[in-house]
């Protein structure tokens, strides 16, 4: 009796399947990206920045409102001096954040845009390389996939995940500081039932 087909690229029993995230693959990816060490600087430096600009807001409001409008609210004549200053300043800070939030994106167009031209000059140059029945057993779709949708997915991890995260543990961070700023121990309490729920 012949034993029933596996499926094409399906590990038979016993063996491991390969795993889709190679060990080491971060670290190649930082070498092609080697070049513009001095942009990725530069992008870490306003993401830190822009989540520093958007946290100060709360504390700005805290001050605006405890310190400028309600002392008015009595007031036959109020003078609105403090209070626009403080509006002014709110203003430049979130201004601030905007202008480091497109700054480092645009840094991270051409960190991408080079990096992604590397890597596809060298999957050409590996390529030319391989012999004529590589070819014969992968269809062309499979093969233009490579340059075109797993490179795609290069791109967005370089330009939108990455900074993302790394935008949101500082976003986290920073609220948290301004937390602290503000009442140590409703911070406390906070964090406390975090870390329950």
């Amino acid at each position: 009796m012949s034993k029933p087909n596996r499926m094409a690229g399906a590990p038979s029993r016993g063996q491991r399947p390969e795993p889709r995230f190679k060990p080491g693959t971060i670290r190649r990816l930082l070498k092609y990206m080697a070049e513009y060490r001095v942009r990725l600087v530069l992008v870490i430096i306003c993401i830190i920045a822009s989540a520093a600009a958007s946290a100060s807001v709360s504390v700005f409001l805290q001050t605006l409102i405890d310190d400028h409008i309600v002392p008015l609210l009595g007031q036959a004549n109020p003078e609105f001096t403090g209070l626009i200053r403080v509006l002014v300043v709110m203003g430049l800070v979130y201004a601030a954040g905007i202008l480091l939030t497109l700054a480092y994106n645009r840094m991270l167009v051409v960190i991408e845009q080079g990096t992604l031209k590397k890597i596809r000059d060298r999957m050409f140059t590996h390529m030319q390389t391989l012999p004529i029945r590589y070819f014969d057993s992968h269809t062309f779709g499979d093969l233009m996939s490579r340059y075109t949708n797993d490179t795609d997915t290069l791109r967005q991890a370089i330009s939108q995940s990455l900074p993302q995260m790394l935008s949101s543990l500082m976003t986290v961070v920073a609220a948290y500081v301004s937390m602290l700023y503000l009442s140590v121990y409703l911070a406390a309490f906070v964090a406390v039932f975090v870390v329950i729920l």
